[in-house]
């Protein structure tokens, strides 16, 4: 009694029961587990974005690479017109023996004496040409603005070690320069390195543009005299992404130079000069004498 009565605050005091502790582990538990589903999502959406923008990044930078190289292709056609034949079919040229072949790196000269450089396109994935997008690397080098460029697709190598590499029947954009020694009449493209665009292609396809037709098309020899002297350009990708989900782009490339009509430079100069000479009309320029098909007409 006397020990209740020096202590009387404690008397009626009581500790917590069995099943409030257990409402409250019950409750701490749903926190903890709503906080590790909250971080968890969080960072898997931050692995998701990152492997989205790693892709993103890559097709751009592709993109990008080829917008460099095709906007500043270089060819002397874009302001001047092909150097006539002489009359007996030869030509001054002195790369004449090796630059009228499809395998030569040339392809004639220009009436301003500059050597027309070969634009190629072995297949639909692949294109060979002269641009000034190179960029020197080392001081005292036989190296200028101009380089050579291919671009070419090479079969992916799936890693043996890792059973769940989907990369088997996939393909790389690969690009390879020559930048020293751009006048020499053939080019050997089994020396210079690779360099890696894109990955996980499924198909690629380079189209040309017909000044003629007005579209595009895939066989550059359909372009006839222009086959050389390209103004635009579109690529068409199918690549599959980290999900194994296809993708497709499609991105239309325009060659920055300024357009000029050379054959109506050609006619205005006449006898006095030009690709052609003696005022001789040239081959595909339109004749204002020619009736015109009421038929097409509507159509245009």
């Amino acid at each position: 009694m006397e020990h209740s009565n020096l202590h009387p605050k404690f008397s009626d005091q009581e500790g917590f029961t069995l099943i409030e502790v257990m409402i409250s582990i019950t409750i701490l538990s749903f926190i903890s587990y709503a906080t590790f589903r909250m971080v968890n999502t969080n960072t898997d959406t931050k692995d998701r974005v990152v492997k989205e923008d790693r892709q993103t990044v890559q097709t751009l930078t592709a993109i990008g690479r080829l917008d460099t190289d095709i906007s500043q292709i270089y060819n002397p056609l874009f302001a001047s017109s092909k150097l006539a034949p002489t009359a007996n079919g030869s030509s001054s040229d002195i790369y004449a023996d090796n630059t009228s072949n499809a395998n030569g790196a040339f392809d004639g000269k220009a009436n301003t004496g500059a050597l027309i450089p070969q634009f190629k396109s072995e297949d639909k994935s692949t294109i060979i040409f002269l641009t000034l997008a190179n960029r020197r690397k080392m001081a005292d080098t036989k190296e200028s603005r101009f380089a050579w460029v291919k671009y070419s697709m090479r079969s992916m190598e799936p890693d043996p070690d890792n059973p769940d590499d989907k990369t088997a029947g996939l393909y790389e954009l690969v690009r390879q320069t020559i930048a020293t020694d751009i006048f020499n009449p053939t080019q050997d493209w089994s020396k210079p390195k690779f360099q890696v665009v894109m990955e996980r292609i499924k198909n690629l396809e380079f189209s040309f543009w017909d000044e003629r037709s007005k579209k595009y098309t895939t066989s550059l020899q359909e372009l006839n005299e222009n086959k050389n002297l390209i103004r635009s350009l579109k690529v068409n990708i199918t690549w599959i992404d980290d999900d194994n989900n296809e993708q497709k782009i499609e991105k239309a490339f325009r060659v920055l130079y300024p357009y000029f009509n050379t054959k109506q430079d050609d006619l205005a100069t006449g006898a006095a000069g030009g690709a052609y000479g003696g005022g001789t009309q040239p081959p595909g320029t339109p004749n204002p004498n020619t009736p015109i098909n009421p038929a097409e007409e509507e159509d245009d």
